[in-house]
């Protein structure tokens, strides 16, 4: 076994979170507000932490084995999620990391945690290691499951003798980390997706279950999946490295399966989980400076591990697979759309884009006596109308009129040269469904169509609303408000001109 020891900046920490698991029998003590906030408060007036553990599992993975409630906290207060207590907020300026001045901000990025890399071991030295350390090493929920009796139980130890789980993950099977992934993806597939994944949970099921049958629906379901993600990755996948997005992936995959039209997708599928990866890994580094917020809340949900995680994982992953490609749209059936959430999810965007415009009217009045985005008697028949789910292209065209008429009109040249990407994509559809784009030189034209192609294809999947399945409009409804609130939620005020005039 080999120790050594690092060192790394909070900010880099944050950026790379999706690199560092943490496991979840780490997780059955959680640190209240107040635990967390003199961590925070710690941290700002630059004292030492205790080390932190980390078990290298991978090329650039690591698992935590000391310190992730204190790792909780510091992604929490980055993320604005975590503010300060009233004492500290005085000291320091603000409630939240946003409000800290530039020199407290790059202090808090700056700050140094001081950590043991553990590598080339085995379960007895790491054991060895943790009862001189700390008196014991928890077991892992795995650990405990595997002592439990029934049928699926049985069932779960058996399927990480699959290829896939031998070829396919590159997830060590490190403490019974294969049947904890094996066992969470049953978990959904008996229950549902909005199944508790904590040992407890799984262990009532386990008990429920103790004449489960192997030949049963779901097993059959599990069993196929598994033998379709390993025809998808039939090499070792670098992408599939963390066990809880293992997770995601299979349940995924078992979605796809119950369609039976899986066949001959397996390529599409690969392709599909490795765009999703690497965006998801772009946006976890961009840090506060993400662009899609979707990606994320999916972050979020592995680092949080709330009851509800798995749903907002695969409610996501489904939405980002129906517009990846058609291939994948066109197996899953019309239910599919229910069960990514995308009703629901275009109710709360519509709310909080509402919000959102309230916000920033009240700001920028408060300096320049006039709204941001120019109100009129339009304006609430217009947010109150992108909240209806659209199903067909007169909807559509409807929709983003109004988006047109809120996000483009409404502000008009008061953003100046800080206009949000998703507000100059409302100016493209609309342009494409005014036929603007026929206009001036061949070349310019051509270059129009293109962009606006693509804007299309980038939220729907195809290049055109005219051949795009009309149960499909409501994704582009969905990904487009998406992108809306998020440049909304961190759309900075222009300066401009004060109330007397001045810069």
């Amino acid at each position: 076994m080999k120790i050594k020891l690092e060192r790394r900046a909070l900010d880099k920490l944050y950026k790379r979170r999706d690199r560092y698991e943490i496991p979840d029998w780490q997780r059955t003590k959680v640190w209240d507000q107040k635990k967390k906030q003199l961590l925070i408060d710690s941290i700002l007036r630059g004292w030492r932490l205790p080390k932190f553990y980390l078990v290298k599992v991978g090329s650039d993975q690591f698992e935590v084995v000391d310190g992730q409630q204190r790792l909780n906290a510091i992604f929490n207060f980055f993320s604005n999620e975590l503010s300060l207590s009233e004492e500290s907020a005085q000291e320091f300026g603000g409630h939240f990391y946003k409000d800290l001045s530039p020199t407290l901000s790059d202090a808090f990025d700056d700050y140094e945690i001081d950590y043991d890399e553990i590598s080339e071991t085995n379960e007895v030295e790491l054991k060895a290691f943790f009862q001189r350390l700390q008196q014991g090493l928890p077991l892992t929920a795995s650990e405990k499951l595997n002592a439990e009796h029934g049928n699926l139980r049985n069932f779960c130890k058996k399927l990480p003798q699959l290829p896939f789980f031998k070829v396919s993950i590159a997830v060590p099977d490190t403490r019974f980390a294969h049947f904890d992934i094996a066992s969470k993806v049953a978990m959904i597939e008996v229950e549902s997706v909005d199944a508790g994944l904590r040992y407890d949970d799984i262990k009532a099921v386990f008990a429920s279950q103790v004449n489960f049958s192997p030949s049963s629906a779901a097993a059959k379901r599990i069993s196929k999946a598994f033998a379709f993600l390993a025809k998808a990755f039939p090499a070792p996948e670098p992408v599939l490295k963390n066990r809880t997005i293992v997770q995601s992936v299979a349940t995924l995959a078992c979605r796809l399966v119950a369609t039976g039209k899986e066949s001959g997708l397996e390529g599409d599928f690969a392709t599909f989980v490795r765009k999703f990866m690497q965006d998801l890994a772009t946006q976890v580094e961009l840090g506060q400076a993400a662009t899609d917020a979707d990606f994320v809340r999916f972050q979020k949900s592995i680092n949080a591990n709330v009851k509800a995680g798995a749903k907002t994982r695969h409610e996501i992953l489904l939405r980002k697979a129906l517009v990846h490609s058609g291939a994948l749209a066109g197996a899953f059936d019309t239910a599919a759309l229910k069960e990514s959430g995308i009703s629901g999810r275009i109710s709360e965007l519509g709310k909080l884009i509402t919000a959102h415009v309230s916000r920033l009217n009240t700001a920028y009045s408060a300096i320049h006596g006039k709204d941001l985005f120019k109100a009129t008697n339009k304006t609430a028949t217009a947010q109150a109308n992108m909240r209806e789910q659209i199903t067909n292209l007169m909807q559509y065209q409807t929709f983003v009129d109004n988006l047109y008429f809120l996000f483009w009109e409404g502000p008009g040249d008061r953003l100046n040269d800080s206009m949000p990407q998703s507000f100059i994509d409302v100016n493209a559809l609309r342009t494409d469904l005014q036929h603007d784009v026929d206009h001036g030189k061949a070349t310019n034209v051509k270059a129009k169509k293109k962009k606006i192609g693509a804007t299309f294809q980038k939220l729907g999947g195809e290049t055109s609303p005219e051949s795009l399945d009309p149960g499909r409009f409501v994704l582009i409804q969905a990904n487009l408000m998406t992108a809306l609130e998020h440049d909304l939620s961190n759309l900075q005020l222009p300066v401009g001109l004060t109330k007397s005039g001045h810069k």
